[in-house]
């Protein structure tokens, strides 16, 4: 048996809402323009407290404010100034005049003593990026994402609360132009049904420096709402593509489910990977290169394969009930590195015939039928007619489980990529991190931790 690793979109530019509030008191019929006025600003929305502040007398006529027309750094958060027309003073974060923002940094642009009638930015290259007006027409914040080496104008309207004026807002903002981006790939395609124990597994072509910036960008939404809850977790950086450098890879599993006493997926769950990863700042001088969504199924109906190697059997159950009590046989333990794993194994392919190889028990092209690969060290699940004496008798496979016929055919044709084989009581050791996939070796709590976003 060979031990060597096997692992298991459409472009979509969306919103990601990051809210700013500023709530302003506007001055009443009864305040001059001359005189000072009180502010109230929200410093965030998630908080109650706010405080006052004076605003001086405000004169002149000139237009929206660029920030004095400065470049800033990438993604300054300084919100541009401005001066005033009409009363109105309008500002921008980030600020007007701001170039190499990323393209995902949302826009926020403020009007004082003034209400948004309407607001859009539009780019050099013809593009619009629409936004949400808040409903005390203060604010307006993009709700579109915009994209790489673009410079963006504000074009709206605002209308003075001091004498009904309509006065525009203006001002640019530019996106940065990335020297290098990098993409991804999904384990599981488009449009494709998977076992319950299978985790969605994003690798990057390339390694990812800032990691929780990466994470922010990866949603999963489900069918079964918050019934089914989950997070991501970074394994350690491989040449998981064997492309002769390390990629980074980042897989999610549910940590709670209905399902018992492992939190696997729900069966006939619909399951929606969002990656809007265009965009999005990886560090290092690379940059996110797409947006992909993969849309795919829980198979419906929930096949464990319960493998207890110390009753020679292997019991296949569907929605909790047993449907198939094969014989079989396992590693012989007594030698080491024949004995099976034990713990939770995941089925990633399955082939009609396969070549084995284990040249530390000096056989290799070993032709077996109807293997379905449980571990990228060698494990398989797979027809062995030259081990049949030991069916339901003894365990004297090498790390493999045997089966008969047509024993062997019936799983084959059962197995899903995903499906859970729970190996207990082998007499061997346990999965690792040496191990593929490894996912359910941890807790929940353990799979928590190894989120970078806490």
């Amino acid at each position: 048996m060979v031990r060597g690793r096997a692992i298991g979109g459409s472009r979509r530019r969306g919103g990601l809402l990051v809210g700013v509030l500023v709530t302003v008191l506007a001055a009443g019929a009864c305040t001059s323009a001359n005189e000072d006025r009180v502010v109230t600003v929200t410093v965030n929305p998630g908080q109650q407290t706010s405080s006052q502040v004076t605003v001086p007398p405000q004169t002149g006529t000139a237009g929206t404010g660029d920030g004095g027309g400065a470049a800033a750094t990438t993604g300054s958060s300084d919100p541009s100034t401005g001066s005033t027309n009409n009363g109105v003073r309008v500002t921008s974060k980030p600020r007007f005049g701001t170039k190499n923002i990323a393209p995902n940094e949302p826009v926020v642009i403020t009007v004082f003593s003034g209400q948004i009638q309407k607001l859009q930015l539009i780019g050099d290259d013809g593009s619009r990026v629409d936004g949400k007006i808040s409903a005390d027409k203060a604010t307006w914040t993009s709700t579109d994402r915009m994209d790489y080496g673009i410079t963006y104008t504000a074009d709206g309207v605002a209308k003075a609360v001091l004498n009904g004026a309509a006065v525009p807002i203006s001002g640019t903002i530019s996106t940065v132009t990335p020297k290098k981006t990098m993409g991804i790939q999904i384990n599981i395609p488009d449009g494709g049904t998977v076992g319950i124990a299978a985790p969605i597994i994003v690798t990057f072509l390339g390694q990812v420096a800032d990691k929780a910036a990466a994470e922010a960008a990866l949603k999963v939404t489900t069918s079964a709402g918050d019934a089914v809850q989950g997070n991501w977790a970074w394994v350690q950086d491989e040449d998981f593509q064997r492309l002769g450098y390390k990629q980074s890879q980042a897989h999610w599993r549910p940590t709670k489910s209905p399902e018992s006493p492992t939190p696997y997926w729900p069966a006939g769950t619909k399951v929606t990977l969002q990656a809007d990863l265009r965009g999005v700042d990886y560090g290092g001088g690379v940059w996110g290169r797409e947006d992909v969504v993969s849309r795919f199924s829980i198979r419906p109906d929930a096949q464990i394969v319960k493998a207890d190697a110390a009753s020679h059997r292997l019991v296949i159950t569907v929605d909790d009930k047993v449907v198939k009590n094969y014989a079989v046989s396992y590693g012989k333990e007594s030698i080491p590195g024949r004995g099976t794993l034990n713990g939770i194994h995941v089925v990633t392919n399955k082939y009609p015939e396969y070549a084995m190889c284990n040249p530390q028990f000096d056989y290799c092209n070993a032709k077996e039928k109807w293997a379905v690969r449980i571990n990228n060290n060698g494990e398989f699940i797979h027809e062995n007619l030259k081990a049949q004496a030991a069916f339901g008798i003894a365990n004297v496979s090498h790390g493999c489980v045997n089966m008969g016929e047509p024993d062997a055919k019936q799983y084959y044709d059962s197995a899903m990529y995903g499906d859970p084989v729970e190996v207990t009581n082998t007499g061997g050791p346990a999965m690792s991190e040496a191990d593929a996939l490894y996912d359910w070796i941890y807790t929940p709590d353990e799979w928590k931790a190894l989120s970078k976003l806490g």
